[in-house]
């Protein structure tokens, strides 16, 4: 399957591939009058893997191989601490004091977050980056996270808090952003993987039904440690430029 639309084009029809499972899972979940947290969780996982299938058929028939876009091995460094000491301050507001939490929801809630994980990354860090990096790569990393971010404004759809929902789009922008870098870094596509499916899984297990002070603390933490992570990672990628500026023409590859 050789793809000759723009690379615009098919990032914007990759992102649209990326709401499509979800939705249906949301469909089948309304339609159903499913209220038990296990269960939505399970629909929502079953969705997500049907989209990682598909994902992973559509790099299969594309003109790149899969080593292209970062199944490769990478190695520890010293920023993934950062990281992951970052995460794991989400754990000073407690465990989520939501009702239907029970240790068969945690079990399907880790196969769920394994399937996002695995789903976006190939969609946004995997397809997207790579297409975009015709353009350029930094019109590739920006171009891409920028997409991510798009892509949850879907939330308020489903009645979710528009200011809320802002706040899940710009956080999703400079988490996509790092991510990038960090492929764009390493040419792996896996520790954004592990690290999209942690983070998604600390953050649901920590959700509470009312925000409260440090919750919105650790939220600010968050995005100040993806600000510094971003321009150091910039910096390394584009030494000799300025981190404002676009239109570069180097791929990642």
């Amino acid at each position: 399957m050789k793809m000759k639309n723009s690379p615009i084009l098919l990032s914007m029809l990759f992102t649209l591939l990326a709401l499509i499972f979800p939705f249906i899972a949301g469909v089948i979940i309304a339609v159903k009058n499913i209220s038990s947290l296990s269960s939505i969780t399970l629909i929502q996982f079953i969705a997500f893997a049907v989209g990682v299938l598909v994902t992973l058929w559509i790099m299969k028939k594309s003109k790149f191989s899969f080593q292209d876009f970062g199944f490769r091995k990478f190695k520890v460094e010293a920023w993934m601490a950062v990281i992951v000491i970052s995460e794991l301050t989400a754990f000073f507001s407690g465990i989520t004091d939501r009702d239907g939490f029970s240790a068969q929801y945690v079990f399907i809630l880790f196969l769920f977050v394994i399937a996002v994980g695995l789903f976006e990354e190939f969609i946004f860090r995997g397809l997207i980056l790579k297409y975009l990096s015709a353009k350029g790569l930094k019109t590739a990393i920006i171009g891409s996270s920028i997409l991510f971010g798009i892509g949850h404004f879907v939330n308020v759809l489903s009645g979710q808090d528009f200011l809320l929902t802002l706040m899940q789009v710009a956080f999703a922008c400079l988490f996509g952003l790092v991510c990038a870098e960090i492929v764009a870094k390493t040419k792996s596509i896996m520790f954004p993987i592990i690290w999209h499916a942690s983070h998604d899984f600390i953050a649901i297990l920590t959700d509470k039904s009312e925000p409260n002070v440090l919750a919105v603390s650790i939220y600010i933490f968050h995005c100040l440690v993806l600000i510094g992570l971003a321009i150091y990672f910039w910096k390394a990628l584009f030494p000799k430029t300025d981190v404002t500026k676009l239109g570069n023409t180097e791929s990642y590859v």
